[in-house]
């Protein structure tokens, strides 16, 4: 059989190709790689074109939006569910009526872009 001495020799060298196996092994043998993400910008809706969600409601339900949000005239409650509008924004478009236009609307502290963007086919004045 081993020696005591052999046996921690053989205990060395197989830690030490082990860890040799976990380091260089990924050189040798590289994993699958990921897979890459492409985001797409969609199209900006077209003027007269397909109308805003209309959501149902039922007896028990009732959808704080459905169709387009009046700025001049919605509560908190119904500005927080658009998109990209959160508590603050919403208390700032309440504190920044009446509203003519998106140009009006683009003034609010918080509103870029893409905001914009996103808000345009489900606002009204």
């Amino acid at each position: 059989m081993f020696t005591s001495e052999r046996r921690w020799i053989l205990v060395l060298v197989g830690g030490l190709l082990v860890v040799a196996g976990l380091t260089l092994g990924p050189a040798f043998f590289p994993a699958a790689h990921a897979p890459t993400v492409t985001r797409v910008d969609l199209p900006p809706p077209a003027p007269g074109g397909p109308a805003p969600p209309e959501y149902p409601a039922t007896a028990s339900v009732h959808p704080l939006i459905s169709g387009r949000v009046n700025l001049n005239s919605a509560s908190l409650e119904e500005l927080e569910a658009l998109p990209k509008v959160g508590t603050a924004l919403a208390a700032r478009i309440v504190a920044g009526r009446p509203y003519r236009s998106l140009a009006d609307l683009d003034r609010v502290k918080g509103i870029g872009p893409s905001t914009l963007k996103a808000l345009a086919p489900l606002v009204t004045f």
